[in-house]
């Protein structure tokens, strides 16, 4: 653990960390914790964000912001989306509707075979290391006849410092006029809570997302607190909880 992370540390949560930090006394926690029931909405609402409804309600490393990544993708009308890291494909079935929702097309990349994990004519998978595959973009896009310029990148894939930097540098400048990104995994440390109070094991990556995020903005973020600031040129988005959501959307 950094220093930086030892002085800011409450003693709650360090009591906090000490507790959830074996498999059996999370499940036991968890157990005791009532699943929210979906709020009453009134109106009526389309299949697909339905089925993102009911894909948040299983507890996962990133459930809670599914719906989040749904609203905030569809909002820029994308033509072209970027995933970096898909594994069991859960932003990527998300990130799925979006596209047939705004007749867009869904890139995922990464380092494993994940070429089974959605059913659409709208997506493509490219296995390959994410970083590597940022050079060679645009030729990748022409040659497919799909445009350059990326509407919306997710990122979630080593949460290491160094490759985040690479990440930032090599796919940025791909990005439309009025873009947005969504990092997930800045707040990491050794165990996350979600909205309905369960919590679950996770990793302390030293804030690598967060602090590459920090140096491209030249800001200093508090990531256990939720915000929304400008910088940079970018509205800035956080959410803390299930190991954190960041949204930078570019401004005109």
């Amino acid at each position: 653990m950094s220093s930086r992370m030892s002085r800011r540390d409450t003693l709650a949560t360090i009591i906090s960390r000490a507790l959830f930090t074996t498999a059996p006394i999370v499940k036991l926690w968890n157990a005791s914790v009532p699943r929210n029931t979906r709020p009453p909405i009134s109106g009526n609402l389309t299949e697909d964000i339905q089925a993102v409804i009911r894909q948040s309600e299983r507890r996962t490393a990133i459930s809670d912001h599914l719906l989040t990544l749904y609203a905030e993708a569809v909002e820029v009308k994308p033509k072209v989306i970027v995933e970096l890291g898909t594994e069991r494909g859960e932003s990527t079935r998300v990130l799925a509707k979006v596209v047939e929702r705004c007749s867009g097309i869904l890139v995922s990349v990464d380092i494993e075979d994940c070429s089974d994990v959605v059913r659409s004519d709208r997506w493509l998978f490219v296995r390959s290391d994410d970083v590597e595959f940022g050079g060679h973009w645009p030729d990748w896009a022409r040659a497919r006849g799909l445009q350059e310029t990326i509407d919306f990148l997710f990122i979630d894939t080593s949460h290491l410092y160094d490759h985040t930097q690479a990440e930032i540098r090599l796919w940025f400048p791909h990005l439309g006029p009025q873009a947005k990104v969504a990092f997930h995994d800045t707040n990491l440390s050794a165990f996350f809570h979600r909205r309905d109070g369960s919590v679950d094991i996770s990793w302390d990556n030293q804030r690598g997302v967060i602090r590459a995020i920090e140096e491209y903005l030249g800001v200093s973020i508090d990531e256990r607190r939720a915000f929304c600031g400008v910088a940079r040129g970018w509205l800035v988005r956080h959410e803390p909880i299930c190991n954190g959501l960041t949204v930078l959307r570019r401004l005109a």
